[in-house]
């Protein structure tokens, strides 16, 4: 005899692929507004580490994202979640001071990317890959030990990094993971000589690995209000 109004939960039946592509639905849409878009994009699908830098604007963030939702779904690949880290450069990873468990002390750091996953697979969505812990959000001060299997992990702002940090990040992938790291190494929070940024560091240091992946945006390839444009050109010139 059925039970009325309990809804059942056929998910432990279900492999991690059907249960995302459950929860997504319909692969969603890629909508790239450049040719520099849909090449980072590329680049994102052919590296097992892509490091890429470039102004506010410029989509690196979408585009991250949609190929991580891309590739999450993908059939012919066995990518089980989405890790996001970013680091907390305003309280100097000493998050302590906050309120709430660990979870919540991040997320005012994490909201932008859960925004962007909003836009890509809606709201509703999104929040039953986090109950299904496809979603994970880690803070880079606490990944020391851990090995990254299976998954695509999303660092941004991460020319706020130090290269310790980024040292420690990057030695934490494992088998069939990929890690998509960018950030603006011209606009560091915490450094006057950018050349001290873990972005920076990381981008000259493996740019001839052929595993790893390097690309950069420029002004010209900003696509949001073209004040944006204008305003960054102000500040380069000033800062010269």
């Amino acid at each position: 005899m059925a039970t009325k109004g309990k809804k059942v939960d056929n998910t432990s039946k279900m492999s991690r692929k059907e249960i995302i592509r459950d929860i997504i639905g319909k692969t969603p849409r890629k909508k790239f507004l450049s040719e520099n878009q849909k090449e980072y994009y590329q680049t994102l699908c052919d590296s097992e580490i892509t490091i890429c830098t470039g102004p506010a604007g410029v989509g690196k963030s979408y585009v991250a994202m949609s190929a991580a939702v891309q590739l999450l779904l993908d059939e012919n690949n066995s990518y089980e979640k989405i890790i996001i880290v970013r680091p907390a450069v305003e309280a100097e990873e000493k998050l302590g001071a906050l309120p709430g468990n660990l979870e919540e002390k991040l997320d005012p750091y994490i909201f932008p990317s859960y925004y962007l996953l909003n836009k890509i697979v809606g709201k509703s969505a999104r929040e039953k890959l986090k109950e299904h812990d496809v979603i994970e959000v880690f803070a880079l001060a606490y990944m020391r030990g851990m090995n990254i299997d299976n998954s695509i992990l999303i660092f941004e702002e991460s020319q706020n990094s130090t290269p310790s940090q980024m040292k420690l990040l990057l030695t934490r992938i494992g088998f069939n993971s990929k890690f998509f790291i960018s950030g603006d190494i011209d606009q560091t929070d915490r450094y006057k000589d950018k050349t001290q940024s873990g972005l920076y560091d990381a981008y000259n240091r493996f740019s001839d690995l052929p595993q790893v992946g390097t690309f950069t945006f420029e002004n010209e390839d900003i696509i949001r209000n073209p004040l944006i444009s204008k305003i960054l050109k102000r500040y380069d010139e000033n800062s010269n």
